[in-house]
């Protein structure tokens, strides 16, 4: 088990508000077998290279996630309609264990905080982050890594491929480098990484990772060709093969930004908000994932109605029940 030091740091003021789906509060060495759900944030956006907000994240989507338990929160449930499902939240057992403790200028101390969080909360239950920014899913993919007894392939929805290694101005660690980092360890490899949605101007050769490295890549350009549906059904296939489980991360600006304005470096033709949560219901129904984390909300951006936080907690949502109700 990682270390995490809960009481070292001060509490930030933008941190722990509000629980995800009105969930009960727990700290995560507290959590028990029965929890189905352990649900973190991570108020962090050290490391974006355009517009930071996204440390406001975790508030916004906890609070916007109050909206999809108003209905199926209830003791009788709702009927999904765009599922065609019935689903009740009550028969999830659901946990918020609150915001790791962040240091808005430390990278180095923030990646060992979300490391240990997610560390704890996967060896007892299903951990999701919310973010953040997208480098905060190296440290969380590495402390649930750490809870696997195999590899651990992995699943990605982004309009960037993150996967740029020393670059000169940012350096190594920072929100374009965090699929190389996960490249490095023991646990990860691009042979077993999917990605879902990619569109944004890439470094020369990032092309080569596909045929030396074995990176699947379902452009969006492919996803337009072939649908939603084909590209998910490809990248688990992927991502499982000869893995013990899958690590899923959801970047918000995987979606277009007509549908998710706020976002830190948003491109135009992505996926629609439509396409975002059929791939959720999809991916719930994948046994093998056991950990996830949307990322990259950034509130401060958003339009009027908070329509991109709204949809990164229905996303979440629609995982959630697919997977558990």
């Amino acid at each position: 088990m990682t270390d995490t030091n809960y009481n070292e740091l001060p509490e930030l003021a933008f941190a722990n508000t509000g629980t995800f789906l009105k969930a009960p509060s727990i700290d995560p060495p507290e959590l028990s077998a029965t929890t189905d759900v352990g649900v973190f944030g991570a108020p962090f956006d050290g490391t974006v290279s355009r517009r930071p907000g996204t440390r406001y994240g975790p508030k916004k989507i906890r609070q916007a996630s109050a909206w999809y338990d108003h209905f199926a929160g209830g003791s009788n449930g709702a009927y999904n309609a765009d599922t065609d499902r019935h689903v009740a939240h009550k028969d999830v057992t659901l946990r918020d264990c609150g915001d790791v403790p962040t240091v808005p200028n430390d990278v180095e101390r923030t990646r060992k905080q979300v490391k240990g969080y997610a560390n704890i909360i996967a060896e007892t239950t299903f951990p999701i982050m919310l973010g953040g920014d997208h480098y905060l899913t190296y440290p969380a993919f590495d402390g649930f890594a750490e809870t696997i007894d195999g590899d651990v392939g992995l699943i990605h929805l982004d309009a960037h491929s993150d996967t740029i290694e020393g670059d000169d101005l940012y350096g190594d660690h920072w929100h374009g480098s965090p699929m190389a980092c996960i490249n490095e360890l023991d646990s990860g490899s691009y042979t077993n990484h999917a990605m879902i949605g990619i569109r944004g101007y890439e470094r020369a050769g990032f092309t080569d990772l596909i045929e030396s490295d074995g990176l699947l890549v379902e452009y969006m350009r492919d996803v337009r060709q072939e649908g939603i549906d084909t590209a998910v059904t490809k990248a688990i296939e992927h991502a499982a093969a000869d893995t013990e489980a899958i690590y899923l991360t959801v970047d918000i600006d995987a979606v277009d930004p007509a549908y998710a304005p706020g976002t830190g470096t948003p491109e135009p033709g992505g996926l629609t908000s439509a396409q975002l949560l059929r791939a959720m219901d999809l991916l719930g129904e994948c046994e093998a994932i056991g950990a996830i984390d949307l990322v990259e909300v950034s509130p401060p951006l958003d339009d009027d109605s908070e329509t991109t936080s709204m949809l990164g907690a229905n996303a979440i949502t629609r995982f959630i029940e697919s997977k558990f109700c």
